[in-house]
């Protein structure tokens, strides 16, 4: 993900990113590992848990245990790692990892599971056909 984006995500939610810079406390010192196309389903997911919380908590504040540890691409879909959470949110990531088959990691656009490629990747049309072509 490019750094302005990246910077949105840590300036919005710097409750999430606890120990971002500390490689043994957290995979988030390599940043997100996707391309922006997921910027604005990660940024509505770390939204939805932000509005769990701040709704959950009797001191509407993160709790001190909460943290994500990585977000990444891998078999083609979202991965968003976390310390412990309630049920409920961790139902949320599992939304936004099935809605990121349906969109494309390089622009956003709606897309598809592709596994004919060197990797697999969720991309449309475009872009698929630009990997492809690469492929060749």
């Amino acid at each position: 993900m490019n750094k302005e984006n990246t910077k949105k995500l840590f300036d919005d939610f710097p409750e999430f990113w606890k120990g971002k810079d500390n490689p043994q406390a957290s995979l988030m010192c390599f940043g997100f590992e996707y391309s922006d196309g997921w910027f604005d389903l990660t940024y509505k997911l770390c939204k939805d848990i932000n509005n769990y919380f701040l709704t959950q908590d009797a001191r509407h504040e993160i709790p001190d245990h909460f943290c994500v540890v990585q977000c990444k691409e891998k078999f083609g879909g979202l991965r968003f790692y976390i310390t412990s959470a309630p049920i409920e949110v961790h139902n949320m990531i599992d939304d936004a990892a099935q809605k990121s088959y349906t969109i494309c990691e390089k622009c956003g656009a709606p897309g598809k599971l592709r596994d004919d490629l060197d990797w697999w990747l969720t991309l449309c049309d475009k872009h698929y056909e630009e990997k492809n072509v690469r492929k060749t």
